[in-house]
């Protein structure tokens, strides 16, 4: 009985990795460079590289926000991290349209400088790579999320049923066997999945609860029907009804301030009608009535108050501001609420964001969120699987080890496929298979392909004229052309050939990148170590890509050598 479970499940690891593996493969590609999706745009637009964040930086952005304000009646500024070199600021009007409101532009600013940076470059970015994981491209959306879903299931049965079949899955993380070479594939297989196992898991079925609207949309039809509308409304009301506490906070200074006004203004209004109610010296004397009172024309907010509220916000997350946004009140009084660089907790996300929020004149505290502050159970778990999925709470650290992780899903996919072949290579050589060949050539199309593209997706941004109107087609295309041709390129030549030759030439397109780059963005030799370094590790990133390439093809040579 055992046995034959044992098997069943070993035939259901092998086929559900395997008739799905190669989309498995691209989806983890493209959603593990998902993780800095941020960085990539950035990089994609070159003039964005110049701006380098220093000690003036957050003058600058108060200074920014402040004349803002005095023609906005919101005005939110994003200070440079981690993960972009910029300063954002984007600012709203209450008289605007709400479609309008929706899609509010953004300003970039160079942080050392403050000057302006025009946004020329209308790039994929990381947002086609992002969407791709879970979307495909071209394809309509139910349908792209079902075939993800399916193929998302197909890797949740792969995980779960090779935990079954491996009995000592924990001993063979320190087992490596190069020199034999079935077993070393094997081992290669293995080894990714035991130490990247927990993330594994998480990523596979929090990936399937993303896509549960799409997979199992029964309930939200019953209630709903064809209305998605409705539905979001209803979801948008659930988060703002917990969020009354913070808008009651507000209505109530609103009002104290109000009857504070109004006691001041019949004071003066008094005093102006004893007087002469239509003399200039009447209204001289009533503005100086409002002077006294701290009513003044003029903005309440001022660079010394800004500071001060900054300054307090640093005690809460010390060194950790992220943004901050001025409100301007009906009375002319402002709210400035803040919001910390890196998120102190997983259920930072969207609708609940962290956020400390400061009376403009008062300077007090009045009120930060306690995340979660949603009271609905089902909720905080999706927010906390999607912001899990996403690494949307995680510093550049864990974000850095998050992309590891997905590397190892990578290898553990890429080395599945392979082994398939290897296991079957002996019997293909006594009695040739189609389907043993058409594995293999799908095997290299898939695994150096998606590789190769990549790199023809980044060359493709930096040699297309910075005017070009259709820059974004030229990079998908680029990337799907490039990506065709290693598969017509593994069915018409040798396998093992075509292994080396496209290994080859993706470590060679990987390695002209960063000299591409320094030719057509930098001005002088001297600025590729001055640069902000979220750009130097690109090019970092670019030479291993070529060496991990040369290095495969280095292996492969050495051991057919060894066969002959």
């Amino acid at each position: 009985m055992r046995e034959n479970f044992n098997e069943s499940m070993r035939w259901l690891h092998t086929y559900s990795g395997l008739i799905l593996g190669w989309l498995l493969f691209a989806i983890f590609v493209t959603g593990t460079s998902a993780y800095y999706k941020n960085e990539i745009t950035l990089w994609m637009k070159p003039e964005f590289h110049k701006s380098i964040a220093d000690e003036k930086t957050l003058d600058i952005a108060i200074d920014k926000a402040i004349k803002s304000i005095n023609t906005n009646d919101k005005v939110s500024v994003i200070l440079p991290n981690s993960r972009t070199n910029l300063l954002a600021l984007r600012v709203e009007n209450s008289s605007s349209k709400k479609q309008d409101r929706r899609r509010v532009p953004t300003t970039y600013y160079d942080a050392s400088s403050g000057e302006k940076i025009e946004d020329k470059t209308k790039t994929a970015g990381g947002e086609f790579l992002y969407r791709f994981h879970f979307e495909l491209y071209n394809i309509p959306r139910n349908i792209s999320r079902w075939i993800v879903g399916i193929a998302t299931m197909a890797m949740f049965v792969a995980i779960i049923t090779g935990i079954l079949i491996h009995k000592r899955i924990f001993k063979d993380i320190f087992t490596f066997r190069p020199k034999d070479n079935t077993r070393g594939w094997m081992d290669a297989h293995i080894l990714p999945a035991v130490a990247a196992l927990p993330f594994l898991i998480m990523i596979t079925y929090s990936g399937l609860i993303l896509l549960g609207g799409t997979l199992m949309p029964w309930a939200v039809k019953t209630f709903y029907g064809d209305n998605f509308r409705a539905y979001k409304q209803e979801y948008i009301k659930l988060h703002s009804t917990d969020t009354k506490k913070i808008e009651l906070l507000k209505a109530s200074i609103r009002e104290e301030e109000h009857k504070k006004e109004t006691s001041i203004y019949k004071t003066i209004n008094t005093k102006a009608l004893r007087e002469n109610q239509k003399s200039n010296y009447s209204f001289i004397r009533a503005k100086r009535e409002l002077y006294k009172y701290g009513y003044k024309e003029e903005n309440i907010i001022t660079k010394q108050r800004l500071q001060a509220i900054l300054k307090k916000a640093d005690e809460i997350w010390p060194n950790n501001i992220g943004s901050f946004t001025l409100i301007k009140e009906k009375n002319n009084n402002f709210l400035v609420e803040i919001s910390p660089k890196v998120a102190t907790t997983i259920f930072n996300y969207k609708m609940q964001r962290e956020v400390a929020i400061y009376d403009g004149k008062t300077l007090e505290l009045i009120d930060k969120s306690e995340l979660p502050i949603l009271s609905s159970s089902i909720i905080n778990t999706s927010t906390t699987l999607r912001s899990l999925h996403e690494a949307k709470f995680a510093d550049s650290t864990l974000r850095f080890i998050f992309f590891i992780s997905g590397i190892l899903g990578i290898i553990l996919v890429g080395t599945g496929l392979i082994l398939w072949t290897q296991k079957r290579k002996k019997k293909n050589l006594i009695k040739k298979s189609f389907g043993f060949w058409l594995v293999e050539k799908l095997n290299l199309g898939t695994i150096i392909g998606i590789i190769l593209a990549l790199a023809v997706y980044f060359i493709t941004n930096r040699v297309i004229p910075l005017d070009e109107t259709n820059r974004r087609e030229w990079e998908i295309n680029a990337f799907f052309i490039a990506w065709l041709f290693s598969y017509v390129y593994a069915f018409l030549r040798d396998t093992n050939k075509a292994w080396k030759e496209q290994l080859l030439l993706t470590a060679i397109l990987f390695l002209t990148l960063p000299f591409i780059n320094a030719f057509t963005v930098l001005n002088s030799f001297s600025q590729i170590f001055t640069r902000d370094s979220i750009f130097i590790y690109f090019d970092l990133f670019f030479i291993f890509m070529a060496l991990v390439c040369l290095l495969i093809r280095f292996i492969l040579i050495r051991k057919q050598r060894r066969i002959k």
